[in-house]
């Protein structure tokens, strides 16, 4: 039951007045006008005409009088600025003061518990703050008393209870209430309306409650409170509203909620720590429109008995923990609307008596384990616009008759096992804007009459066996701003789902498409993810992807894209991701890479990059991953190398470095894997690399023509899993503290000039190459050829 609104109430007042007595209108005009100083702003001269000059105050803006009270109504002004003038309180015969939706702060000034006559105080959608006075208690003829939508705190009065018999509507909503509900709240036999949602109140919810026999609507959701929902509750004869979600209730529902509640319409018990099964007493509740018991823990069978609240359209049990299956007795609720029974344990089939639910528009049932076809009747359910299968074991193929739904806006039946094709049907649902068939076994071709969709914002088809060319129709989805056709068979071009401006992720992973990358795919200037690797893509990289600045992932992996990386990229400042690796891109790495500042991957390899590192790539400071193995970069690593702080993967495998390993790589504290083989490092291994401390999937510096020790700091990489040293020109004593390594599986260091062993009791749980063989439990040593270099592993 919704409250009165304070302007009807004020129409109804009006009727009863018509003027003060000279000497009252002087008392109450100079009272007004010390109101009116009281108030901080009023930009908009809200208040200009209460004045000196103005005699009448009867016709002041705001203000109506009869011969012995006075209404003040200030409310809709969100320009009025100020505290609440404590003068209001020497108003003695104010019987209404509004003063909703103002930008009124402070507190709520004691001095209105003067105010014995005051019927209406309606000071909701403010900025007020503090304590509600126990003073107002003291306003004994209040019967509307609403301050919802401000900042108000501390605990209710108890007075308010023990003082306001009058009372028909309290609504605290919204505030930063605390404590516990006090049960003289009881004493108020005549309240209608009692609305407190969206405080912090504590404890149990008091069983004196039970005693309001007029209370029409309970709010108390959104708060703390605790223990179990009072068995009495439902004695209240009146009530059409019980909320109480959102708080920490326990226990179970009891079974005597629905027992004089025969007006009750509305139950929301949702978001607490219910528990036990479902009462099929809640049947009692004839008139019950909208039952919600979602999220809770509540166990066991949906009630047969439930099928029988005819009344019903909100039937919300999702996210509990209930089992068994739909009944067929579902054909029952024709008035239903919603049903939602998602994130439950449900097994079976949907029942086809689900068709005969011609109003139902929402029907949520993912997160189960139902399974068996989807009923062709589903086509029956006229008014559904939203359909979530997503997560169960639906199979066999997907009814042709959805595509009867004229009203349906969003299909989602992702990770099912469906197969057959997509049904050509579906391109009469004209308002679909998501179609979710992901994860699933379906094959064929994708649909022209998809094309019909033109309302149409995220295409999900991925994870299928889906095959053929796109269809040119796919040109009228011109409203797209997802797509993710990933992981299925799909050939030729892509050139019909370019048409869209609006995209912000476009994703054709794992297919065969082919031909050359369209430029019109730079038209989403709002693309956020782009991603097209493993496919056939030819040509060059469209440099109209630079026009893309809200870019932050570039997907191009695994094509057969050639030329130089386009420099019109340098342009998408928040890349954060580039990812064109196992392509035929040609030239240096660009030196305008050091411009992207929030870059954190960087994957060039196998490609056929040539030069050597631009110093300006080392700018790019937040960088994660850098990966460029597999190319033909030449030159030394720069010791600027070491101000990627971040950095948790370095492989620089498989290219043409040389020169000394700079020592600043002891700085990359974060590195999780460094790969430097196959190059011509030369020199010693620097003893800073004892610094990497989370150093842990791999070091390999195999096939270079580094000399000298190994120095002993490695040893301290204690969580290193694998080393590989083979295959240079090392030299001296193994330093015993490699034995020593505790993570150590894998060790290589064959093809060396190392001498010495290690400890025996170690080296049997290392899978060594210390020699040509695969083990060795003797440690031998053998010397490197100095013919050509072996370049095989």
């Amino acid at each position: 039951m919704a409250t009165p609104h304070p302007l009807l109430i004020v129409l109804h007042v009006l009727l009863i007045f018509s003027a003060f007595t000279s000497s009252s209108l002087q008392i109450n005009k100079k009272i007004l006008l010390e109101v009116r100083k009281s108030f901080l702003e009023d930009p908009l001269n809200v208040l200009q005409d209460w004045s000196e000059n103005s005699t009448n105050v009867c016709s002041w803006r705001g203000v109506s009088c009869s011969s012995n009270q006075m209404v003040v109504v200030l409310g809709d002004n969100p320009d009025l600025t100020g505290p609440i003038p404590p003068s209001f309180g020497n108003l003695h015969n104010l019987l209404f003061l509004g003063l909703a939706s103002c930008s009124l702060s402070g507190p709520i000034p004691p001095e209105l518990g003067n105010l014995t006559l005051l019927q209406h105080l309606i000071l909701q959608i403010n900025h007020l703050e503090g304590p509600i006075p126990p003073e107002l208690a003291n306003c004994s003829s209040l019967i509307v008393f609403t301050a919802a939508d401000n900042h108000l705190n501390g605990s209710i009065p108890a007075e308010l209870g023990a003082s306001l018999g009058n009372l028909q509507t309290l609504n605290l909503a919204n505030n930063t209430l605390s404590g516990e509900i006090p049960p003289q709240l009881g004493e108020l036999t005549q309240l209608q309306y009692l609305n407190l949602l969206g405080n912090q109140l504590r404890g149990p919810i008091p069983k004196s409650l039970a005693k309001l026999a007029n209370l029409g609507s309970l709010d108390l959701s959104d708060n703390m409170l605790t223990g179990e929902i009072p068995g009495d509750v439902g004695s209240m004869g009146e009530l059409v509203y019980l909320v109480l979600s959102g708080n920490n209730l326990t226990g179970t529902i009891p079974k005597g909620i629905c027992s004089n509640a025969t007006s009750l319409e509305h139950l929301m018990l949702s978001q607490n720590r219910l528990q036990g099964p479902i009462p099929a007493e809640l049947a009692d509740c004839v008139s019950l429109k909208q039952l919600d018991l979602s999220n809770n823990t509540l166990d066991g069978f949906i009630p047969l008995e439930l099928y029988g609240m005819l009344q019903l359209t909100d039937l919300l049990l999702h996210n509990n923990s209930l089992s068994g299956s739909i009944s067929p007795l579902v054909s029952n609720l024709t008035n239903l609307q919603t049903l939602a029974l998602y994130q439950n344990n449900l097994q079976g089939n949907l029942p086809k008596e689900i068709g005969m639910l011609s109003n139902l528009q929402i029907l949520y049932v993912y997160d189960n384990q139902l399974s068996g076809e989807i009923p062709v009747e589903i086509g029956n359910c006229s008014s559904l616009q939203m359909i979530d299968f997503f997560g169960n074991h639906f199979s066999g193929d997907i009814p042709i008759t959805i595509g009867r739904l004229k009203q349906l806006n969003f299909l989602h039946l992702r990770q099912n096992d469906l197969s057959g094709e997509i049904p050509a049907s579906l391109g009469n649902c004209r308002q679909l804007t998501i179609l979710d068939l992901a994860d699933n076994q379906l094959s064929g071709s994708i649909p022209s009459t998809l094309g019909h969709l033109v309302a149409l914002e995220q295409l999900m088809l991925y994870n299928n066996s889906l095959q053929g060319s796109l269809p040119d129709e796919l040109t009228a989805l011109a409203n797209l701003t997802r797509i993710n056709l990933s992981h299925n068979k799909l050939n030729g071009t892509i050139a019909p789902l370019c048409t869209s401006h609006n995209f912000l992720s476009f994703d054709v992973t794992s297919n065969a498409f082919d031909h050359e990358i369209p430029h019109q795919i730079g038209n989403s200037p709002a693309l956020e993810r782009l991603r097209l690797g493993n496919n056939m893509f030819a040509g060059e990289i469209p440099w109209t992807l630079g026009l893309i600045q809200q870019l932050s992932l570039l997907d191009l992996s695994g094509n057969l894209l050639t030329g130089q990386i386009p420099i019109q990229l340098s342009l998408c400042r928040r890349l954060t991701h580039l990812d064109l690796d196992r392509n035929r891109l040609s030239g240096p790495v660009p030196f305008w890479i050091g411009r992207l500042p929030l870059l954190g991957e960087l994957k060039l390899s196998a490609n056929q990059l040539t030069g050597s590192l631009p110093r300006e790539l080392f700018n790019c400071s937040n960088l994660l991953v850098l990966s460029l193995n597999g190319n033909s970069i030449n030159g030394t690593l720069p010791p600027q190398v070491g101000e990627l702080k971040f950095l948790n993967v370095l492989d620089l495998d498989g290219n043409q470095f040389s020169g000394p390993i700079p020592p600043t790589i002891g700085q990359l504290s974060k590195l999780y894997q460094l790969r430097l083989s196959r190059n011509s490092f030369t020199g010693e291994i620097p003893s800073e690399i004892g610094q990497l401390q989370n150093l842990q999937s791999f070091m390999d510096f195999s096939y270079n023509n580094l000399t000298g020790p190994i120095p002993p700091s490695i040893g301290t990489l204690d969580k290193l899993e694998a080393l590989d040293l083979s295959h240079n020109e090392l030299d001296g004593q193994v330093p015993p503290q490699i034995g020593e390594m505790s993570s150590l599986g894998r060790l290589n260091l064959s093809f060396n000039r190392l001498q010495g062993k290690l400890d025996k009791r170690n080296i049997n749980r290392i899978c060594c190459y210390f020699a040509a063989a695969r083990s060795c439990p003797v440690f031998q040593t053998q010397k490197r050829s100095f013919g050509r270099k072996e370049k095989g592993k």
